[in-house]
């Protein structure tokens, strides 16, 4: 939480105010000033494309094309942290849905909690230290290229004057002054696309990462919750097999205050899932649109095999791949316990409860049956099957477009 307060802070995507922590100017106006850089930022990179589509490379091209839908994805996911749903569900996360709330209910929460929290502790530098990488080689690659190939040579350089030689970026934009051949304007750029290159890391990264930590305490909810079905108390009657079996009249107090705890657990676990959806769906289906177009200009990229490809992309193509099949796989957790949370519940020993009893454990039932499967935008399950079907795809329109590119 720590790591991802410091990342968060830098987008303006820490809901200090709902939170309880002390809010700062800064926490309030930095998520704004991030949406008015991006859209220039999206325009920009939309109108180089326009004005270079006859006079660039296939392959450069689809640098570009990357560079604007990693732009699209991050523009998404600032417009999800300026809304006020995202602020109620990061609040609804820290108060009720952190394990660390429920740790001491019993030993069962505390060994789910200890388990969750290696997870989470693990994937975070390990994404981090991915997304540092990318960073790196994105924008140090086009620096290097500059100079193996004497662009910065005062004499005969991209800034001497007598040379046709440009210099290469990161990221490029249609920009009112020469950012390729004039050394002020390319040291601006070169500046702006570390940042821009951090911000957009922090939002697809980190904004997964936030993303993992939902799903795996939801996951640890449910084993908490499918556990404490598993162990529910039967009446005595029936473990010492009399013939007056059912629960007694104090029995069935506790059963009662039980079914109770069991019920509202169950409604906060589906109440946060809805909100998981609604308030992710959109950013999720921008997402997956995104590796379904982006996947195979990465692979397209790497397909030259030149030492400065394969270097540049080669890392941003397998933190992109690698970050589908997380997020997929992990949502993935959470549609896999539909079918354990309804075997559990049915396996309550609600033929011993009163009548009253009985219709609570039936609406519990129904409820369970319920997929808990997480949709984009209610309208395509996150989760393997939709990771596989992307990666064929994606695969398929590499090969037609290496076609293409080779003909070319």
């Amino acid at each position: 939480m720590v790591i991802i307060r410091s990342a968060f802070r830098v987008v303006g995507a820490w809901p200090s105010k709902f939170i309880g922590d002390v809010q700062t100017t800064s926490d309030v106006v930095v998520k704004y000033i991030q949406l008015v850089i991006n859209v220039v930022c999206l325009v920009a990179g939309i109108l180089y494309l326009r004005e270079n589509m006859d006079k660039l490379s296939f392959f450069k091209l689809g640098h570009s094309y990357i560079t604007m839908l990693m732009t699209v994805v991050a523009f998404s996911r600032i417009a999800t942290h300026c809304a006020e749903a995202y602020q109620e569900i990061f609040s609804l996360y820290v108060r009720k849905i952190h394990l660390f709330n429920v740790r001491n209910d019993s030993e069962y929460a505390m060994e789910i909690h200890t388990k969750i929290h290696k997870w989470c502790y693990f994937l975070t530098f390990f994404i981090h230290a991915f997304m540092t990488l990318g960073i790196l080689m994105f924008n140090l690659i086009p620096m290097y290229s500059n100079y193996i190939n004497g662009k910065f040579n005062r004499k005969t350089g991209a800034f001497s004057g007598v040379s046709n030689a440009t210099m290469e970026h990161a990221v490029y934009y249609l920009l009112p002054f020469n950012d390729t051949t004039h050394p002020i304007g390319y040291a601006i750029i070169v500046a702006f696309n570390w940042y821009i290159s951090l911000v957009c890391s922090i939002n697809f990264c980190t904004f997964d990462l936030f993303l993992y930590h939902l799903v795996f305490h939801i996951w640890g909810h449910l084993k908490i919750l499918i556990h404490n079905l598993e162990t529910f108390p039967r009446p005595i009657g029936a473990i010492r097999n009399e013939e007056q079996n059912d629960y007694t009249e104090e029995e069935s107090k506790q059963i009662y205050e039980r079914l109770k705890k069991l019920v509202q657990h169950h409604n906060l676990i589906i109440d946060f899932i809805a909100r998981i959806s609604d308030t992710f769906g959109l950013s999720l289906f921008v997402y997956l649109c995104y590796h379904q177009v982006c996947g195979c200009i990465l692979l397209l990229e790497c397909s030259t095999l030149e030492l400065s490809a394969l270097i540049r992309y080669g890392p941003l193509t397998a933190i992109a791949f690698l970050l589908l099949i997380q997020v997929s796989l992990v949502f993935e957790l959470l549609g896999s316990m539909t079918e354990s949370l309804m075997n559990a519940v049915y396996d309550l020993p609600w033929e011993y409860m009163e009548v009253r009893h009985r219709r609570t454990v039936h609406i519990m039932l129904r409820q369970s049956q319920v997929s808990l499967n997480t949709r984009a935008l209610n309208m395509v399950d996150i989760g393997s099957r939709t990771m596989i079907a992307i990666l064929k795809t994606s695969l398929s329109y590499f090969v037609m477009l290496r076609t293409f590119a080779t003909d070319d």
